[in-house]
């Protein structure tokens, strides 16, 4: 079963709440800072756009230092309460999951 990126705005989110940047860097950080990284640059675009939808980040056009036109993101602070919502969302799986791990270590694990 392959991941999707379910939690690719929650990543997004916070990594621009460390500041504004592109696209591009954004793409470079998930593949560099994510464990394991489900988020393609088609995934990542298109939940910018959404993202930018429902106000959690605005973009603006500027030039980059290689003076290249590039699309600029920023947290807005409807994005840092979602940030907060994504984190206790996210919390709650991790219980979930710590069950499961901890679960099937004991019987799965233990029967075989």
């Amino acid at each position: 079963m392959k991941h999707t990126g379910r939690h690719t705005g929650a990543f997004l989110l916070l990594f621009l709440a460390k500041g504004p940047t592109y696209g591009g860097d954004l793409l470079q950080r998930c593949e560099q800072e994510l464990p394991f990284n489900p988020i393609d640059s088609a995934i990542l675009y298109r939940t910018l756009k959404k993202l930018e939808e429902e106000g959690f980040v605005t973009s603006i056009l500027t030039t980059s230092p290689q003076n290249k036109m590039v699309k600029m993101y920023q947290i807005t602070s409807s994005g840092r309460a979602q940030l907060d919502r994504f984190h206790e969302d996210i919390e709650q799986k991790l219980q979930n999951l710590l069950y499961f791990q901890t679960h099937y270590a004991k019987q799965v694990k233990s029967d075989g």
